[in-house]
């Protein structure tokens, strides 16, 4: 298995800047997310990554080469694409063995394979049939079962699930997580999907217009986004942004805030971290799991409910405070109906602070 180390690269096609100096590592057998939104060079970086664009400047390592000058179907990699691309006049097992047979892998061994990777991915069952009479679910498993033929050292998978329905991109994201467990080979995987970022991801590269935003385990980006971008892109539904002015009172420091008259001060968990910025205008950044429905005892916020979103095992509260508005993520049988005025609190164990002209996380 082969690690992936990206040092530097940038791309440009005539005077468009598309990677900015990407700088990324990952070790053998890990799982790396490329998101972010549509146009920001993370398609790019993977074709890079392939062989099948040239950087403008920088390196690309694979296991212990520098693969710049090595054709894609020298580096030992594996590619999953968005539509599938698989032959249609060809069964499925003949997709599944198209690269062997070019690579000149004898017949009894092609077999073998086929019959580990169809067994594998469930769909020895379908060997014989041809594109046409399958599944889109079907299809993106006869094309990850070519890829898995190959035994590479790096897999890439380029938004792999777009085409497919919202429940069968579940079941699909489970089975490619339940693969890479398995196999625990090296993949790169690009998503403008944060969930799938999210779920799937041993390291998650988020990027926007050719830079990286931030590059980190899952839980760091959740838990601490590096600015506004990554805290608002990731998430769902997304950070709460709300401005605020960094307050004092009796040696503790906090934020003040209000809704509908009802004005709080509220501690930040360390927040002499913060001493320097008091009286400064910030962006307090809080989760909507982390706005509860206080007890009776606690102090909180008198909030109007807006507008309400079940979703099932939650319901989604919209409400304002400071003049922004923000939602609660909170128990169906605790959320008041729209028009009706409910008391939250916020937990502020995890709540970030945000400089509002850099748009950086302070401390």
């Amino acid at each position: 298995m082969g690690a992936l180390a990206i040092n530097n690269v940038t791309k440009r096609f005539g005077d468009t800047h598309i990677l900015k100096g990407i700088d990324i590592r990952i070790e053998a057998g890990e799982f790396l997310i490329l998101v972010g939104p549509s146009g920001c060079g993370k398609s790019t970086l993977m074709n890079i990554i392939a062989g099948l664009e040239a950087p403008t400047s920088g390196e690309v390592h694979i296991g212990e080469r520098v693969v710049n000058n090595v054709a894609p179907k020298d580096r030992d990699i594996a590619m999953v694409f968005q539509s599938y691309a698989l032959y249609p006049t060809m069964n499925v097992r003949q997709n599944i063995a198209f690269g062997m047979e070019t690579r000149g892998v004898p017949k009894k061994q092609q077999e073998e394979i086929i019959s580990r990777v169809s067994k594998m991915l469930q769909i020895d069952h379908l060997l014989d049939r041809k594109p046409g009479q399958l599944s889109g679910g079907q299809r993106q498993r006869v094309a990850m079962g070519r890829a898995l033929a190959r035994d590479p050292k790096l897999f890439l998978f380029d938004e792999p699930l777009s085409n497919l329905d919202a429940k069968l991109r579940v079941e699909m994201r489970t089975e490619i997580k339940q693969l890479h467990h398995r196999l625990r080979t090296t993949i790169v995987y690009v998503t403008h999907d944060q969930i799938e970022a999210m779920t799937l991801g041993d390291k998650i590269a988020v990027m926007k217009d050719g830079v990286i935003q931030q590059f980190g385990r899952p839980e760091d980006i959740y838990e601490r986004p590096a600015n506004l971008f990554v805290a608002g892109f990731i998430g769902s539904p997304s950070m709460n942004f709300i401005e605020c002015y960094l307050a004092e009172q009796g040696g503790v420091y906090g934020v003040s805030l209000q809704s509908e008259g009802d004005a709080r001060f509220v501690p930040l968990p360390d927040g002499e971290r913060f001493a320097a910025h008091v009286g400064q205008r910030l962006i307090l950044g809080v989760r909507p799991e982390q706005i509860e429905v206080a007890e009776a005892y606690e102090p909180a916020l008198s909030c109007d409910v807006h507008l309400t979103e079940p979703t099932g095992p939650d319901t989604m509260i919209f409400t304002r405070i400071n003049g922004r508005e923000v939602v609660a993520r909170v128990h169906p049988r605790l959320a008041g109906a729209p028009g009706t005025r409910m008391r939250l609190k916020l937990d502020t164990s995890k709540a970030v602070l945000f400089d509002p002209q850099t748009e950086m996380r302070l401390g």
